[in-house]
C-alpha cells in the first residue's frame, strides 16, 4: 500500500536534509596506478588515491602490498574470480574482487601511514566506497563489463589488467 504512505512535500523537507558539518571541505584527490599485486590465485590492479600534490612514500606502498599479500595468504581475502583492484587512500585500503557480475570489497583502516598494521573495518558502518573511490570503481566497472562481453581468454584477462584508470584528479 505504497500509495497510502505519508509523503511530505519535498519543499517542506529540503531544509532538513543534505546538511553537512560546517567544518566539511571538499578536497580534490589524485589517483595513480602502481604495480599489480600478483599472487597465485588473485591479481589486483593497484591504485593510490590521495590529496592533490601529496604522493605516498615508497615504503608505504610496499607495506600495503605486503599487507594484502599476507591477508590473501592466510585466507582473509578470498579471490572469487581472481581479478579485481585495490585502492590505497590516506587511512584505508579497499580491496575489491569481481565475482561474476558482483563486486565484493573488504575495507581496512590504518593510522600514521602504516598500512602493514591495517585492521578490518565493517562496511555496514564505514561504507563501501567514498565519493572519490567511486570514480575508480566506475572505470573498473566499465573495464569489467568489456571483459564479461569478451571470450574471457587469457588475452582478454590481460586486456582487463591493462585497462587502468589514467592518473589524474578525481
Amino acid at each position: 500500500m505504497i500509495n497510502d504512505c505519508y509523503r511530505p512535500d519535498t519543499s517542506k523537507v529540503i531544509a532538513n536534509v543534505g546538511n553537512l558539518g560546517e567544518d566539511y571541505k571538499y578536497t580534490f584527490k589524485d589517483v595513480n596506478n602502481i604495480e599489480l599485486i600478483v599472487t597465485p590465485n588473485l591479481i589486483l590492479k593497484n591504485y593510490t588515491m590521495h590529496i592533490s600534490n601529496r604522493a605516498y612514500p615508497v615504503e608505504m606502498l610496499c607495506d600495503e602490498s605486503d599487507f594484502i599479500e599476507g591477508q590473501i595468504c592466510i585466507g582473509k581475502i578470498k579471490p572469487f574470480s581472481g581479478l579485481g583492484f585495490v585502492i590505497l587512500s590516506d587511512d584505508m585500503i579497499n580491496v575489491a574482487r569481481w565475482d561474476e557480475e558482483v563486486i565484493k570489497n573488504q575495507l581496512y583502516g590504518y593510522e600514521k601511514g602504516r598500512p602493514s598494521f591495517a585492521t578490518p573495518l565493517d562496511i555496514r558502518e564505514d561504507g563501501s566506497f567514498c565519493v572519490w573511490e567511486l570514480g575508480i570503481v566506475n572505470h573498473e566497472r566499465e573495464a569489467w563489463k568489456r571483459f564479461l562481453d569478451s571470450q574471457r581468454t587469457d588475452k582478454d584477462k590481460e586486456a582487463y589488467l591493462d585497462d587502468i584508470m589514467p592518473q589524474g584528479i578525481l
